[in-house]
Formats: structure tokens, C-alpha cells, sequence
């Protein structure tokens, strides 16, 4: 199925975000995680994640942006 909205946030919005840095205590974790797991396995689940998280968030924002233009009218 065709999704326009995941191909601009693909396109245009995806390369712009940047995440926030990792806190000690959450550094600790991954670190951990890392040993445990590998930096392999570590690497996809953050990629994988982050970009969902990032997409879902980017989705609502665009929704609610078109509510609020169609309430204006």
C-alpha cells in the first residue's frame, strides 16, 4: 500500500531528526546490552526502534497540524 505521508517523512524529515543524548545511567544500560547481546543486534533494535518512534511522533504531529488548518477554515 502506498503511504505519502511515510514517504515525506522518509524523504525530508527522517534525514533532519536527531535524537537527544544518552544520559549516564542510560549509557550504563546499553553498554550492558551491548556485551550481552552484541554491538550488531544492539544496532538494529536502536535503528529500528528510533526510526518507528520518530515516524509515529512525526505522523501525530502532521495529523493534529491538519486538524488545527481545517478548524481555521
Amino acid at each position: 500500500m502506498h503511504d505519502p505521508l511515510k514517504e515525506i517523512y522518509e524523504c525530508v524529515y527522517e534525514a533532519k531528526a536527531t535524537g537527544h543524548p544518552m544520559t549516564e545511567e542510560e549509557g550504563a544500560v546499553w553498554e550492558f546490552v551491548r556485551s550481552v547481546l552484541g554491538n550488531e543486534v544492539v544496532d538494529k533494535l536502536i535503528g529500528r526502534s528510533l526510526s518507528e518512534e520518530q515516524y509515529d511522533c512525526f505522523r501525530a504531529g502532521f495529523r493534529l497540524g491538519a486538524r488545527l488548518m481545517l478548524d481555521l477554515r
